[in-house]
């Protein structure tokens, strides 16, 4: 096997390990990671809009914004957002002018179970930053931003031509 099949194999291997690491729950789960990446989602992108636009109160976030951050389909964003809805997570409310425009934003109990799932990763992940180190960390997330805008290039011109799809990026309030 030469050296270059062996590094494809070990990226392979690298990239579905990362993928386990969010797929498995755990017991402090609350919520799937997924449910939990679309709480932390809206959760950002309202406090951005906050931050950004002082007082002023904010309906909350469209699904086809949640869409296109998440980089799922609309139905499966609907989805999503219909089963946190169901266990009470999130509140739909409905343009004032245009009813097919529906906002998504979480409900009290859904900021109290996200303020507890984050505090639980947050803990977690300095625990892991402390193992690792902070400087390896900051690595890291450099080079998985470095691999990611790599893969959009590369998937934009050999499978989606047409595709304007950006990866998850929320800047930090």
């Amino acid at each position: 096997m030469d050296t270059h099949d062996n590094q494809e194999q070990k990226l392979i291997i690298a990239l579905e390990n990362i993928k386990r690491l969010t797929a498995r729950p755990y017991s402090i789960d609350v919520v799937s990671y997924r449910e939990f990446v679309m709480m932390y989602v809206i959760h950002t992108v309202m406090k951005q809009k906050k931050a950004t636009e002082g007082d002023k109160q904010h309906r909350g976030v469209m699904i086809s914004k949640l869409s296109d951050l998440l980089q799922i389909s609309r139905p499966t964003a609907t989805q999503m957002a219909n089963t946190l809805e169901e266990k009470g997570y999130v509140v739909r409310t409905t343009s004032d002018t245009d009813r097919r425009v529906v906002y998504i934003c979480l409900s009290e109990l859904g900021e109290q179970i996200y303020s507890r799932q984050m505090a639980s990763y947050s803990g977690i992940l300095s625990e892991i930053t402390q193992k690792v180190g902070k400087e390896e960390i900051d690595q890291l997330i450099f080079l998985c931003d470095r691999f990611q805008e790599a893969v959009h290039e590369v998937r934009s011109r050999h499978f989606f031509p047409q595709s304007d799809e950006e990866p998850l990026v929320i800047d930090s309030v």
